[in-house]
């Protein structure tokens, strides 16, 4: 079978991570061939790989659209595809071939997220996400069959939209990365935080700023999470900043920038605790790489976090920050509690397999009756 798998919006972060992933993982499983079509700056990590070929163009969202739905089509008659996978929320309105559709955004079906966040961005941005949210739905509703990455994603989304099929198939944690071992805690007397993540209104980073003035123990949080990496303008996004330039002056706060490969990887092995304070997620790879690091974990106390995390981290109210600072002093002062939570971790951090997910995809492509939607409703 040939199969093409659609990943145009794989330009950085988490997505283009997964499509690299994927493709070393469907290069090995022998079955199948394979058609990447990825942006320009994703193309040399694919090819030289047995059983894929790359298909190369750089689109503007709008442009991504008219491709999607008119120009896409014609690609997939004249390299007689079978199946079609897309990657990033949005499918093919009339495709010639099976189609399979990965819905990685929470953001489109939240109700949370349109309740307490939507509100507080310009009209001009609402609009945007109307017209992204109404595509998604559209897509999810004329797939053949939709992958989520979690049960989480997939309760939300079969909330919002009825779906003809659907499977949950978790990614995984490339545990090679982290050398996970015993490690002195504070050693030089300041509590080092770790929170790894690009900067959104959803990650609720104000919450955990808030609770680093109320510690009485020295801590110091370092994060990838940059309230001023884009250029948007709302009151969250503006309080935020405020608070990280305050924490910055009293040496509470490292702000890093953007940070991949080894670089990011050895901020875990620096760090004594990680701190997850997003509430609103598909899924969450920082959790599982902080598990697979060792370091015991405090998060917000929502579906996806303990879906992911399980018994492997210590929770707080998402939005309090009392009780986000309590929970944090309570793991700081009891070297009992964070022991139990990064051996936790680590053996949880074994359940999530690239490999796993690459299986399910494959069996997927090859037509392997579904799992219905409804058939998922009673995971707990």
């Amino acid at each position: 079978m040939r199969i093409l798998i659609h990943a145009l919006a794989a330009k950085m972060g988490g997505a283009a991570n997964y499509i690299n992933t994927l493709a070393q993982e469907l290069s090995q499983t022998g079955e199948h061939d394979y058609l990447f079509l990825v942006p320009e700056v994703q193309a040399p990590f694919l090819r030289g790989l047995p059983r894929i070929s790359v298909l190369a163009k750089d689109l503007v969202w709008l442009r991504r659209l008219w491709f999607d739905q008119v120009e896409l089509p014609r690609l997939l008659r004249r390299e007689r595809i079978d199946v079609l996978y897309s990657t990033a929320n949005f499918a093919t309105f009339f495709c010639p071939c099976r189609q399979l559709l990965l819905v990685r955004n929470s953001l489109y079906f939240s109700t949370l997220y349109m309740d307490r966040i939507l509100p507080q961005k310009t009209p001009r941005a609402r609009l945007a996400e109307s017209l992204r949210r109404f595509l998604a739905r559209r897509s999810a509703r004329a797939a053949d069959v939709v992958i989520t990455p979690s049960y989480s994603m997939l309760s939300e989304l079969q909330a919002a939209v009825p779906l003809r099929a659907a499977q949950v198939s978790p990614y995984g944690v490339d545990r090679k990365r982290f050398s996970p071992a015993p490690r002195p805690f504070a050693p030089q007397g300041i509590v080092r935080l770790l929170f790894t993540s690009l900067y959104a209104e959803h990650k609720n980073l104000g919450t955990l700023l808030r609770a680093l003035t109320q510690i009485e123990a020295k801590c110091r949080l370092i994060t990838t999470c940059d309230s001023g990496w884009e250029k948007i303008h709302n009151p969250i996004r503006q309080a935020d900043r405020a608070l990280a330039l305050n924490l910055q002056q009293l040496g509470l706060l490292e702000l890093t920038g953007v940070l991949t490969g080894t670089t990011l990887d050895q901020l875990y092995g620096q760090a004594d605790i990680f701190v997850y304070p997003s509430v609103i997620e598909s899924f969450g790879h920082p959790l599982l790489e902080a598990m697979a690091a060792g370091l015991p974990v405090l998060a917000a106390d929502v579906p996806i976090n303990r879906e992911l995390c399980g018994d492997a981290a210590l929770y707080f109210s998402p939005f309090d920050d009392a009780d986000c600072a309590r929970q944090l002093a309570a793991v700081m002062g009891d070297a009992e509690l964070r022991g139990g939570l990064a051996q936790r971790g680590l053996e949880r951090a074994e359940q999530f397999q690239w490999s796993a997910h690459a299986r399910t995809l494959v069996q997927q492509f090859a037509g392997v009756p579904e799992i219905l939607a409804e058939a998922v409703e009673s995971h707990a």
